[in-house]
């Protein structure tokens, strides 16, 4: 005798907060790109939506469209981080497929797959918020050397959560990391590039947004190093996720299997 229940096809809903592991703001440590760097006070906030079909009680495929607001600063007390000055608030759209196996009985669940984001990095001088990247900051407009950087990067998605049965709702707490393949969604990369000749080229808030370091700053100088482009930007999220049922579900108590069907109580065999 056993008990099966089985909602083939769920919606999902995310609530989270989002973090950046980029070239600017962390602790008062060298940028690492990694967990040790991570900022608190930067911690923005991302929402999606999605679908996902259940194959069996283990194993699901879900798509996601989730939409999330990065942040990073350089407002650290390691010096050259101080001195540098950079700052850069970024809103990624993506979409993403993704293969999930849950732990029966345990509810813990892994997932893992593949998708692509749009993402905008910005940058404020007085309260006003300007695209940075029109603006070449570190010469892409004026050097045939350094491209504009592409609108667009593949992730690959993966994470771990723990669900919760609420009736027919699924309630899960999960973590979810995003790997990208671009070092630009902070705008920091390479090395800087003379401002005037960017104030020549784009304005005078381009020349400011390259290098607001201060006159007597000890970083700042054109050729010296602005970012890391050894290692790509990544973030990640943390919250919670909602799994609502979409299909009618099988709720069979005491029922028997019989030739990979399930018999009911009252003898019927569901389709």
């Amino acid at each position: 005798m056993a008990f099966a229940q089985r909602n083939k096809w769920s919606g999902q809903i995310l609530l989270a907060t989002s973090h950046m592991l980029g070239d600017l703001g962390g602790k008062s440590i060298v940028g690492t790109h990694d967990f040790s760097d991570i900022n608190l006070s930067s911690t923005r906030y991302a929402v999606g939506t999605g679908i996902s079909y259940n194959f069996s009680s283990q194993f699901a495929l879900g798509m996601e469209v989730n939409y999330s607001r990065l942040y990073s600063d350089d407002n650290a007390t390691n010096s050259n981080r101080r001195f540098r000055n950079l700052h850069s608030r970024t809103d990624i759209i993506e979409s993403n497929i993704k293969l999930e196996y849950t732990i029966p009985r345990m509810g813990i669940y892994f997932n893992v797959g593949g998708g692509l984001c749009f993402y905008q990095p910005m940058a404020s001088v007085d309260n006003n918020w300007y695209k940075l990247r029109p603006l070449g900051t570190e010469g892409q407009n004026i050097d045939a050397n350094r491209d504009p950087y592409s609108i667009y990067s593949p992730i690959v998605p993966f994470g771990i959560g723990k669900k919760f049965k609420l009736n027919r709702i699924i309630f899960a707490v999960d973590v979810s990391m995003r790997k990208t393949f671009t070092d630009y969604l902070d705008d920091v990369s390479t090395s800087y590039y003379d401002p005037i000749s960017i104030g020549n080229h784009s304005g005078g808030i381009a020349a400011l947004l390259s290098n607001p370091s201060k006159a007597d700053s000890p970083v700042g100088k054109p050729g010296t190093k602005r970012g890391e482009p050894n290692h790509n930007d990544n973030y990640f999220f943390v919250g919670f996720k909602l799994y609502l049922p979409l299909t009618k579900k099988y709720n069979m108590h005491k029922s028997c299997p019989y030739n990979s069907s399930w018999i009911q109580p009252n003898g019927q065999i569901p389709k």
